[in-house]
């Protein structure tokens, strides 16, 4: 039997250009070869896969990816808020995260799973399968300059949000100008923001309507941490755990300041502190040598996002000394990092840079600001070592404001009502 008799045994040939979705027709033939007796898919079910015009559609180049935990959390809840809704994925950055490609498919299984919801609503595909949507969503200035030119030639309105990363960047021209295209569309019609850094910046550089702007600091995270229980208390008879956490993207992890937590580690430990230091992330030893401080160290490499929490609740500081301008001329990273967030909501004292001023929410007892100088951080810990009841204090503070900060109430709700706003405005 032919490849073409077989397919157009199982599903009638008129019908094979409607399956957009890859993973649901493998699965179709995967049950034909085990022996199942598959029926024919009716209208019904052609309709639920691949309706005709949806109220929202979403792209996105990561999801399901448990790596990417603000974007499985958000993108999630959208699939849930919106019935007439799917999102296009092109799973092109998993590579980024240093994952095989085929860790796509592993993901879209596990979402079967745990979301049969967003499972039914999620397609392969490209940008070129924009079309046939009242509105659009993604996150990310280099995915809405991917998909500009597919949402004007099928007339689409769109918001997206504009994070720190993901080609925005505030030197370069090719970015610049990609940054113009979009505000400058005839279907532009938001915008979300989660620092106030980007918000001035899009107003002063490109008059951007304030109207149009949505600012929200921080960013949507996994709430399987908000609400944990940390036993851990630290005292003078305990190894202090410092770590690391973040992604590499550079030879030294230099944007990240990794190596400011290398060498702030050594002179800790050879000053003969009772502390030990975990890098979870891109990094192992060879990054930067750690030679004759190896007994100090732990790299437990990359990490979904529900394996931090275990690893999290044993630490007692994390260090993000990520500097801006590094990566390209004019990268910069959003505040705090995600990894930050994650940490502190399990009760870790961050000890963070902010070069740009980020900060427009957290107090001075709520989080530990300094200079991205391996001096200063080193003197800020060693008076946490020698004042355990103030690093305690620090734990309980920072973990109460950033569960207030980064609960779903606080930052979901109104992302989903402001996309909803212009979803069902009839004058769009």
């Amino acid at each position: 039997m032919t490849i073409k008799k077989l397919i157009t045994s199982i599903i009638p040939i008129s019908l094979i250009p409607k399956l957009k979705s890859v993973y649901y027709f493998r699965y179709t033939l995967n049950k034909y070869f085990k022996g199942i007796n598959y029926k024919r898919l009716t209208p019904k079910e052609i309709y639920n896969r691949e309706i005709k015009n949806f109220d929202l559609l979403i792209y996105d180049t990561i999801f399901p990816s448990l790596i990417s935990g603000f974007r499985y959390a958000e993108f999630n809840a959208l699939l849930h808020a919106f019935k007439n809704v799917k999102i296009i994925v092109n799973p092109i950055d998993y590579q980024v995260l240093n994952q095989k490609p085929e860790t796509h498919t592993t993901d879209i299984e596990l979402l079967r799973k745990t979301h049969p919801i967003s499972h039914k609503k999620i397609f392969a595909g490209t940008v070129k399968d924009i079309k046939n949507a009242k509105f659009f969503y993604c996150i990310f200035l280099n995915n809405i300059y991917d998909s500009l030119d597919y949402l004007e030639k099928n007339k689409i309105n769109f918001i997206f949000t504009l994070y720190p990363g993901g080609g925005f960047d505030t030197k370069d021209e090719v970015a610049l100008k990609k940054l113009k295209s979009v505000l400058s569309s005839k279907y532009f019609r938001g915008v979300i923001v989660t620092q106030q850094f980007t918000e001035d910046f899009i107003v002063k550089n490109y008059n951007c309507p304030k109207d149009k702007i949505l600012n929200i600091f921080g960013c949507i995270i996994p709430q399987n941490s908000i609400n944990v229980t940390r036993s851990r208390h630290y005292n003078n008879s305990m190894t202090l755990n410092v770590c690391f956490c973040a992604a590499k993207y550079t030879e030294i992890g230099a944007d990240k300041g990794y190596d400011i937590f290398i060498e702030t580690a050594k002179i800790l430990a050879s000053k003969g502190h009772n502390i030990h230091f975990n890098v979870v992330g891109g990094y192992d030893s060879k990054v930067i040598s750690i030679e004759g401080y190896e007994k100090f160290f732990t790299f437990h490499g990359y990490k979904k996002y529900e394996e931090l929490q275990s690893i999290f609740l044993e630490q007692d500081i994390i260090m993000s000394p990520n500097r801006p301008f590094i990566l390209n001329l004019g990268s910069f990273d959003g505040f705090p990092l995600g990894a930050v967030v994650e940490a502190a909501l399990n009760g870790v004292t961050p000890i963070v840079t902010d070069e740009l001023k980020q900060n427009t929410v957290f107090s001075k007892d709520e989080i530990i600001i300094v200079k991205p100088d391996t001096e200063e951080i080193v003197m800020k810990i060693e008076e946490l070592i020698s004042k355990p009841k103030l690093l305690n204090l620090f734990s309980e503070n920072a973990q109460k404001k950033f569960r207030e900060i980064y609960n779903d109430s606080y930052q979901l709700d109104k992302r989903i009502d402001f996309i909803k706003k212009h979803v069902y405005d009839t004058s769009n």
